[in-house]
């Protein structure tokens, strides 16, 4: 398909803003790597040493008692270097000569913003794909607290303090529903914004709790979260310009990402082309969980690494977990052993595996305040309640090849 580009009529010196994203989270983070880190480093990552955590212990003043000594773990974070966004246009010679193209404003930067927006996108996927440890409700049609953000912003607070992360850098991202919902709030402050990068300075709604607010417009509307700016680390790396280039070299893109544009010429389609390229990674940062003691858990000697800098907000009525109707389906193979069933935190006796409709429905039927359970099907069955529970499965006791059994509400 051919360029398209407006002719007769001439532009005038301001050209008509694109209706696109503002990049916000690439400023947002301060976790940043770039080439002289992962030059050399195997499999295209790096690893990150944290210090040992260490805790003073008490000897008891003049007290014989043998001291105890701890053993120095380390963790680390992973940072890799695995994607690759790029975008290429030709421009033909009867574009270059008859059509009024400005470089710069009709092909460059074009180009470096899509770079942008993908980088936006790949940083927050890595948040929303992230181990969650904490999560809020927020629900401004709700009670009991949930409808108000100053009280949500509170709880969230309260998480951060207990898995002690730092008060200082502390945001709430909103997608533009929340954002909505939150404006206007008697206990909103104003933010001074002089220290913020211009592109989240445009995106503050207010302060709630020691959070800032942002609304950024890669989150979908009703998608929230509370962060701290260590909780992505991020790696962006501009390529070097090939060696068959004719021109180009490294660009700053949108928030201060590295970028690559390499001006060529493409004999095959008699066309000049422009590139922009750049390699990029986001990758959410995990700590090591702690004891009751405040020391390191272990799993086989390796810390047990957990997500503590963000958490998540599920904005609205929560979707309930409970149902009227349940399938129970088996995945491996089964032969023998036997599973359980609860109802709302009451278990039943131990079912057969291949126990038949009848008896898991009168397996449930003597748990108290259930009855007139309907089962039906055959390898994958329904089971239907007179009323809306929450139904859960024991599995463990199965025997066979990866014998599993779920349940799944309809």
């Amino acid at each position: 398909m051919a360029n398209v580009f407006q002719k007769g009529t001439k532009f005038a010196q301001t050209a008509l803003a694109l209706l696109r994203r503002t990049i916000k989270l690439p400023q947002l983070f301060v976790h940043r790597y770039g080439v002289a880190d992962f030059r050399g480093a195997a499999g295209d990552v790096i690893n990150i040493k944290r210090p040992p955590l260490l805790r003073a212990r008490e000897k008891g003043w003049r007290s014989a008692n043998a001291i105890v000594v701890d053993d120095l773990l380390q963790s680390k974070i992973q940072v890799p270097l695995n994607s690759f966004p790029y975008n290429a246009v030709h421009l033909s010679p009867e574009e270059a000569t008859l059509d009024e193209v400005e470089y710069v404003r009709d092909i460059q930067n074009p180009q470096v913003i899509a770079i942008g927006e993908f980088y936006e996108e790949l940083i927050g996927n890595a948040l929303r794909g992230a181990p969650f440890v904490f999560e809020v409700v927020y629900n401004p049609s709700g009670s009991g607290g949930v409808e108000d953000p100053h009280k949500v912003a509170l709880r969230a607070r309260k998480h951060f303090t207990d898995a002690r992360v730092p008060t200082g850098g502390r945001f709430w991202l909103v997608g533009s529903s929340v954002s909505e919902a939150i404006a206007g709030h008697k206990d909103l402050k104003e933010v001074d914004t002089s220290g913020l990068p211009e592109a989240l300075r445009e995106g503050v709604v207010g302060r709630l709790a020691g959070f800032v607010i942002i609304e950024v417009d890669v989150l979908e509307e009703e998608e929230s979260y509370f962060i701290h700016e260590t909780a992505i680390a991020i790696a962006q790396v501009a390529p070097v310009l090939p060696r068959g280039a004719v021109g180009g070299g490294s660009v700053n893109g949108p928030g201060g990402t590295a970028i690559t544009q390499v001006f060529d010429y493409d004999s095959v389609n008699a066309k000049d082309r422009s590139i922009v390229m750049a390699f990029a990674g986001a990758v959410p940062v995990l700590d090591p969980e702690l004891d009751d003691e405040g020391k390191i858990v272990t799993n086989n000697g390796e810390p047990v690494m957990d997500f503590f800098r963000a958490v998540r907000v599920v904005f609205g009525a929560p979707e309930s977990a409970e149902s009227f109707a349940w399938t129970r389906a088996s995945t491996g193979t089964i032969s023998g052993g036997t599973f359980t069933l609860s109802v709302d935190g009451d278990e039943t006796a131990p079912i057969a595996h291949n126990a038949t409709n009848a008896e898991i429905r009168d397996a449930l039927n003597l748990l108290d305040g259930v009855a007139k359970v309907k089962v039906t099907g055959g390898s994958t069955k329904t089971i239907t309640f007179k009323e809306s529970v929450l139904l859960e499965i024991d599995d463990d006791a199965l025997t066979g090849t990866d014998p599993v059994m779920t349940v799944t509400k309809v």
